[in-house]
């Protein structure tokens, strides 16, 4: 989705310019202090192959960041903050060297190019000095991001991290530079700094996504002689967060009367974005979009009209679109709740649950009385939403300091279910076994766990699948497991749709670190299924070449352009996954 912002009142930025030109020094010295502090902790964390990961020089350069131009905000604004977006440029002659200690690896950046639209928030305003409290920035779409790298490959040769690219690399610091992700610098010590860094979104959007007129003929019959019909459905994104509907079979008035409800952090400057598709079993025909300012909705507060749809010769779309804001107390609760009627897919209620801390987590002891600190993760749940934090390794005392928001639609009937867990890759094989023969470990990791990267590459129109590992696999025999991992692409389960990894001999928790490719759209990906055996290989006649366990990935997520590593419990059928990050 691209749109194009106009700044028609954008001022004279030179003045700016100059006032970064000074401040360039500390903007260094404070973004080193980023890296280390908070960057290079956090790639340590994301995979045990990294964990003697390090920066070992962190230069941005001499070329101060240019601001082509600015834009200040002074309607619909809270009257205690600041609101402006700032085109940026940023061609750097910068110099980032990192080093992998354990793979005796090195690698580096030499140069940056950075473009884009950034969102500076200064809050609270104070009625004394230094009359702001802190500052917060975002990026509110990906920027556009060109890094050229030295000694890439020697990173890429890493396990772990084989199929990534420059290119997916790229993708992932840029999506964490993008709203609800945001960098804030408090200016004086009072400030509540969890409450500036995870605020509350400024309202819900509901959209009635209702139906659609005249959609454009895709599917023609005997060279275009007959005309058939459509089967339109439709995706909707509003920042990061991406809806799809059902489909309507052979219709050109197709009529789908469903509802979504988005959360908006930020009216001024973003959108909602719609684009229609045919669905076809090759590839989707395209239908129309449209793109609604959501300042502009904010205002009206409540639109229901039928929109033209754009980029085609016709069809129109029917949207009922409903701004709902937040009260900060229950008092009109009763009210909100007779009005939804007890419909299921409406909300009444947010409820956002900030996780600070645990401490005095039970430790474990080793045969030799010697204490084990756990490696804890927490699950929130509220009914059919699941969200999973961070792990924090090696630790009683852990601090996540992570939000999840929960819309919930009656919250005299629902409950939040927080669960802290210790993650399984401080369970030995010995300890798996003793709960399999009690029946206690059954339920949790039963036929253990494989580790996959999942993303995929819009560029390429690829889904690319990078299987890493097993581990706490079941073995059959006392000579172990001949183990190989069957990858199926459903529902496509032609030969010409399997990938398979290499047979590894005599081991329960075998390393491939293989990478495999599906030619899909993202579109496509919605409906299906990344279907995931461990099988055990064996000899030819051998009488143990079995089913080991299964995974099924649900690929219809919003944040497979982005990508993410998991392991994924195996079962016998694949059903009863729990995923961990």
């Amino acid at each position: 989705f691209l749109h194009q912002v106009h700044y028609p009142d954008v001022e004279k930025v030179e003045w700016l310019n100059k006032t970064v030109k000074q401040m360039w020094p500390y903007v260094c010295q404070f973004v080193e202090k980023l890296f280390k502090e908070t960057i290079e902790p956090a790639i340590k964390e994301t995979n045990a192959h990294l964990s003697t990961f390090g920066f070992i020089k962190i230069d941005l350069g001499d070329q101060p960041l240019r601001i082509n131009g600015v834009k200040v905000y002074s309607e619909n604004v809270d009257k205690r903050q600041i609101i402006m977006d700032l085109q940026i440029s940023f061609v750097g002659n910068t110099e980032i060297d990192v080093d992998v200690k354990r793979y005796y690896c090195r690698a580096g950046i030499k140069s940056i190019q950075l473009h884009g639209v950034l969102r500076v928030i200064l809050e609270p305003l104070l009625g004394s000095m230094p009359l702001v409290g802190a500052l917060s920035v975002f990026f509110l779409k990906k920027p556009l991001l060109d890094i050229n790298w030295t000694g890439l490959t020697n990173i890429l040769d890493i396990p772990g991290l084989n199929g990534f690219s420059d290119h997916m690399i790229q993708d992932i610091i840029s999506t964490y530079m993008v709203l609800p992700n945001r960098i804030t610098v408090p200016l004086i010590d009072e400030v509540e700094l969890a409450q500036l860094r995870f605020p509350m979104p400024k309202g819900v959007l509901r959209i009635h996504f209702l139906e659609a007129q005249n959609l454009e003929v895709k599917d023609t019959y005997l060279g275009g002689l007959i005309k058939g019909k459509s089967d339109p459905y439709g995706m909707l994104l509003v920042s990061n967060q991406l809806f799809r509907s059902k489909t309507i079979k052979e219709c050109l008035h197709p009529k789908w009367n469903e509802v979504y409800e988005a959360l908006v952090y930020e009216h001024s400057g973003q959108h909602l974005e719609i684009e229609l598709f045919d669905e076809d079993p090759d590839k989707d025909d395209f239908l129309g979009s449209l793109i609604i300012d959501l300042s502009e909705l904010h205002k009206e507060q409540k639109v229901d009209e039928w929109f033209d749809l754009e980029e085609v010769a016709t069809g129109k779309l029917h949207l009922r679109l409903e701004w709902l804001s937040l009260y900060p107390s229950a008092e009109k609760l009763d009210q909100v709740l007779r009005s939804i009627r007890a419909n299921d897919n409406l909300s009444s209620t947010l409820l956002v649950v900030y996780l600070d801390s645990a401490s005095n987590l039970p430790v474990r002891t080793s045969g030799k009385k010697v204490s084990i600190d756990p490696n804890p993760f927490v699950k929130l749940t509220v009914g059919q939403k699941m969200y999973t934090s961070k792990v924090r390794y090696k630790t009683s005392e852990p601090l996540w300091e992570e939000a999840f928001p929960f819309l919930i639609n009656n919250p005299h009937t629902q409950e939040l279910e927080i669960e802290v867990w210790e993650h399984p890759k401080s369970m030995n094989i010995k300890q798996r076994l003793q709960q399999l023969q009690n029946g206690s470990g059954l339920s949790q990791y039963p036929l253990g766990e494989v580790q996959l990267t999942i993303r995929h590459s819009s560029q390429r129109n690829k889904l690319i699948v990078v299987v890493h590992a097993c581990r706490n696999l079941i073995a059959l025999t006392k000579d172990g497991l001949d183990p190989f991992i069957r990858l199926y692409l459903l529902p496509d389960k032609s030969r010409s749709g399997r990938r398979k990894t290499s047979t590894l001999k005599k081991t329960l928790n075998p390393i491939y670190d293989q990478s495999f490719e599906f030619s899909v759209s993202i579109v496509e990906l919605h409906r299906r299924t990344l279907d995931v055996a461990v099988k055990n290989g064996g000899g030819l006649l051998s009488k143990h070449k079995v089913l080991l366990g299964k995974a099924v990935v649900d690929l219809a997520s919003e944040d497979v352009s982005k990508g993410w590593t998991r392991w994924y419990h195996l079962t016998e059928d694949g059903s009863k996954k729990i995923i961990q990050t």
